[in-house]
């Protein structure tokens, strides 16, 4: 029996350092807890989905909203936004008459300004480059992408859906 515990030791001790040194080379979230209403409430799970029309991605708060961000101290490694992207390189985007259109198509409800935040929606209308694409929420109430307009795809760090 001792002689099985010291070989058990080592091999443990060593798998234990493996996946230590695996966490720390590929740091990447698994699981993402959604806890805000602007998207369903839940539990997402990354996947190695393309960046498309209709996807759940994430982008860091400071990344895409940086005054916003540091205002409301969202401007930490961890602080995301959860949302999907509804126009991708080559959609015309438009802001007009408090609605956010793709392609002619309303696609979400613009406030004039919403409280306490700060900055008015963009407006006009544009085609979005091929690395760019465009984030609102689910909700009409929710900070996205309306409300800063079209990002870099380089901007996204995850792909995700909904467990």
């Amino acid at each position: 029996m001792i002689p099985t515990q010291r070989f058990q030791l080592p091999h443990l001790a060593c798998g234990v350092v493996l996946a230590a040194a695996l966490l720390v080379v590929h740091p990447r979230d698994a699981l993402l807890y959604n806890h805000s209403p602007s998207m369903p409430v839940g539990l997402y799970a990354r996947t190695d989905a393309p960046v498309a029309v209709g996807t759940i991605v994430t982008v860091r708060a400071r990344d895409v909203a940086p005054a916003m961000a540091r205002d409301r101290g969202f401007d930490g490694e961890g602080h995301r936004f959860i949302t999907r992207i509804v126009a991708v390189g080559g959609d015309l985007v438009c802001v007009a008459d408090e609605h956010l259109m793709v392609n002619a198509q309303p696609v979400a409800a613009i406030r004039s300004a919403l409280p306490a935040s700060g900055p008015a929606p963009w407006d006009g209308c544009r085609r979005l480059s091929a690395d760019e694409a465009l984030l609102p929420g689910d909700t009409p109430d929710s900070f996205d992408g309306r409300y800063w307009g079209p990002i870099s795809i380089r901007l996204i760090e995850g792909v995700w859906r909904e467990l």
